[in-house]
């Protein structure tokens, strides 16, 4: 099954969360960029890609090579951080204040 290529908005969407930086390592304190795109992938199964606006931007260790990563630790990654939905949902609301705030100037 081929995977559903990113449309011109979603795609633009994607670049913004990409930029965004690590929503985790925010939590920590830190800063990380660049960032890796990760799909969240709740009751898609095996070899069904979500939609391209339920993502998250993570660093190479919170997104796959971690203790504390959604690939390799989810419950931890979860504990630590919160639901990835909830976290998904805060990155949109930001990126929209942001959108908000530099139309304006």
């Amino acid at each position: 099954m081929a995977k559903k290529r990113p449309n011109k908005s979603e795609k633009e969407y994607m670049t913004k969360v990409a930029n965004y930086g690590c929503i985790a390592c925010e939590i920590d304190g830190k800063i990380s960029i660049p960032c890796e795109i990760h799909h969240i992938r709740n009751h898609t199964g095996m070899g069904l890609r979500p939609p391209h606006t339920m993502i998250l931007p993570l660093c190479a260790s919170h997104h796959r090579t971690g203790k504390i990563s959604v690939h390799l630790g989810k419950q931890a990654f979860e504990d630590r951080y919160g639901k990835q939905e909830d976290l998904a949902k805060k990155v949109r609301e930001r990126i929209e204040e942001w959108d908000i705030i530099t139309s304006i100037f």
